[in-house]
């Protein structure tokens, strides 16, 4: 389990191999994979981690962050979609759309991509001026016409409300593993940058899909910080919550550590061996 590479080739490289030497069969990310097959570097990003992954024997999988642009995996790959209902993008990275719930080795899995930009401001205003040069340019007769809008922020980058609501309702069975990119409301991570009020209907969201699938176990990322914590699903029921780090280049932490970007989940992992772990909290 990995988050935020943020198309950093040479850290999905690495992590891909360290999952090789972990035995690990499948790679998860936790969003911000780098899906940006919009562009030359995004394509070939997704060619070499392929490549190494089918040399490791390493399944990837990835859900969406706010950084990936979901739309275009969508219109890439919805007919090419596996047993399991990931949608391949290559023979060895595969995508879990919004609301995906599947089960591996006996373990009940769903997947809740998407969140706010903290920088979407910056973002937009990169585009503003790409288009602005591109008009400059065409005011002399250039022929080129590079598409600007939707290159750096991307809109469907979180769900509303009525989209993560219709999703959770068609299926309110509990899971024993929650894979998100954003936090839950709850956790309480001792460092955090997403914590604007435009970041919290999001996490409000993925709160809602705690407390309905009652998870042993939530992953995230997003925060590009290590953390675990313990936050209430139920009344008598607790969700342990693990935050990842990200790609060396996108953590703000002098003390960072590239290690604190993965963590091997052994399957099967079911609420009952959870609860064992932390009888107190069950209690």
């Amino acid at each position: 389990m990995t988050g935020d590479i943020h198309g950093n080739t040479d850290h999905a490289v690495r992590l891909v191999r360290v999952a090789g030497r972990q035995k690990c069969e499948r790679m998860f990310v936790l969003g911000d994979f780098g899906a940006w097959e919009h562009t030359p570097e995004g394509r070939h990003y997704f060619d070499v981690v392929n490549r190494v992954a089918r040399k490791q024997r390493v399944q990837v999988y990835f859900l969406d962050g706010n950084h990936d642009k979901s739309s275009l995996v969508h219109e890439l790959y919805d007919d090419k979609a596996d047993d399991d209902g990931f949608l391949v993008c290559r023979s060895n990275i595969r995508y879990a759309p919004r609301g995906h719930r599947w089960v591996w080795e006996g373990t009940r899995f769903a997947a809740f991509g998407g969140a706010y930009s903290v920088d979407k401001s910056w973002r937009l205003a990169k585009e503003a001026q790409s288009e602005r040069n591109a008009e400059r340019r065409r005011r002399f007769r250039s022929s080129r016409r590079p598409a600007t809008a939707g290159k750096l922020w991307f809109p469907e980058e979180q769900m509303t409300d009525e989209e993560f609501d219709a999703v959770l309702a068609a299926n309110r069975t509990p899971v024993d593993v929650l894979l998100a990119h954003d936090k839950p409301r709850d956790s309480a991570p001792n460092w955090n940058r997403k914590n604007l009020p435009e970041c919290l209907p999001n996490q409000d969201r993925i709160q809602r899909a705690v407390n309905t699938l009652r998870p042993g176990l939530m992953l995230h990322g997003h925060l590009h910080y290590r953390y675990t914590d313990m936050i209430r699903c139920g009344a008598d029921q607790w969700t342990q919550v693990d935050g990842l780090g990200a790609d060396p280049e996108a953590s703000h932490r002098h003390d960072y550590d590239r290690d604190k970007s993965w963590l091997v989940l052994q399957l099967p992992y079911l609420r009952a061996s959870a609860d064992r772990e932390h009888p107190e909290l069950a209690s």
